[in-house]
């Protein structure tokens, strides 16, 4: 989860423009959506919302500033936890939400993403997936707003073989049918 932090932080840097209501020098809001399992496995969601709001936090030097500044403009930076159940249908509908919210980014789970991606899409809003996100999700030509804010496989794999080569150790690779599986024996 660490490594997706420079990631969010990033996205926050690039929030010009981002609207909301005006007050006390603050420009606007920039809303960043987290679309998460709270109620299908709490520990996924929980990692993931704490992820976000560190990076929040890290972006505004640990609170002590009102927001992050973009072209001269204070602007606050809200989180929005939404529960998508493990359920598809709850996630595009949190994703329908965070569009309608103006949300500048949505971080999720994975959940759901074969529908959802093509409503934030049209909104010009990206997601970035933290759990899941092989190949079959993540796929820059047929879903161009959608990104993968964890290690690559190829890069996972790159550290293991980094690990097991020196110990002269022989690999077995075990995975089952799930899509979790399938991915993994990509």
């Amino acid at each position: 989860m660490r490594r997706a932090l420079p990631v969010a932080v990033l996205m926050l840097g690039l929030a010009a423009g981002c609207g909301g209501s005006s007050s006390k020098g603050v420009a606007g809001t920039i809303t960043i959506v987290v679309n998460a399992p709270f109620t299908g496995t709490p520990h996924v969601g929980k990692t993931i919302e704490r992820g976000v709001r560190l990076a929040v936090q890290d972006a505004t030097s640990g609170g002590t500033r009102p927001g992050i500044s973009v072209d001269g403009k204070i602007y606050r930076l809200r989180v929005l936890r939404l529960d998508n159940a493990l359920s598809p249908t709850r996630a595009l509908a949190n994703v329908r939400r965070a569009v309608a919210e103006n949300a500048f980014a949505i971080i999720d789970e994975g959940t759901g993403v074969n529908a959802s991606w093509r409503i934030a899409a049209r909104a010009h809003v990206p997601i970035g997936i933290t759990y899941q996100g092989g190949t079959g999700l993540v796929d820059p030509e047929e879903r161009p707003n959608v990104f993968r804010i964890v290690p690559t496989d190829h890069g996972i794999a790159f550290r293991l073989a980094e690990y097991l080569v020196p110990k002269g150790l022989k690999v077995a690779i075990l995975y089952d049918d799930t899509s979790y599986g399938q991915e993994g024996a990509k």
